[in-house]
């Protein structure tokens, strides 16, 4: 029997929402029926808290007991990481979240596990922002002779964060949505990637999946 569930969209792009909504559908096919799509446009600025139709689902849910929501893309949810990690904790303490696209959570037909595999991700991301938190930022080692300024431009992401980029990549995210999940540029991603090439991405031939060999050349996401 499908059970009732709400889907919350958030696009950029014209077109977005019509090959979104398709995608949503497909995922609902077997084991949701869709009573409610919500949907903000060009909102990524936005934390989800404040925009329209967010709040308009989370209402309708409260109002309806409605348990299930489904996002299309985690990485999509709000451009700042932070935010975005705030507002999928809240809504796991209330709600089973689900993810059309690249969901690693598991556990699809058994919300209690879902939750709490949602629940040890949001844990462990918190780990890695505290150590970013209390790291002190690495000095270049060529410095000024005066005032002992380091030379050069500092280290876009430290250790801990370059940890939970790798994660959330091996994950199957594009880089494109880590660059704005991380607020870098493809360039410092694909430095970090230099040293895994498994996780690099897509290859002539094929979808490279996480965890294959490399054959081919790198094509641009």
């Amino acid at each position: 029997m499908k059970k009732d569930a709400v889907a919350y969209l958030n696009t950029r792009k014209k077109g977005d929402f019509a090959a979104q909504k398709a995608e949503v559908e497909n995922y609902c096919k077997y084991r949701f029926g869709i009573v409610g799509i919500f949907h903000d446009h060009r909102a990524n600025a936005t934390p989800p808290e404040k925009r329209k139709g967010f709040v308009e689902m989370l209402d309708y849910c409260a109002a309806n007991n409605c348990p299930d929501i489904i996002i299309y893309d985690l990485a999509d949810l709000a451009r700042d990481m932070d935010a975005g990690l705030a507002t999928l904790r809240a809504l796991n303490d209330q709600y089973t979240v689900y993810c059309v696209n690249n969901d690693f959570f598991g556990f699809r037909d058994d919300p209690e596990l879902r939750r709490e595999a949602t629940g040890n991700f949001i844990a462990y991301m918190d780990r890695y922002r505290e150590s970013t938190r209390k790291a002190a930022p690495l000095a270049s080692k060529k410095t000024k002779k005066e005032g002992g300024r380091p030379i050069g431009r500092p280290r876009a992401l430290n250790e801990g964060q370059v940890e939970a980029l790798l994660t959330i990549r091996q994950s199957g995210t594009s880089i494109s949505q880590i660059c704005r999940m991380f607020d870098v540029s493809r360039s410092t991603v694909s430095k970090i990637l230099a040293d895994y090439p498994e996780l690099k991405g897509e290859w002539k031939g094929g979808r490279q999946e996480p965890g294959e060999g490399v054959t081919g050349e790198e094509q641009t996401e």
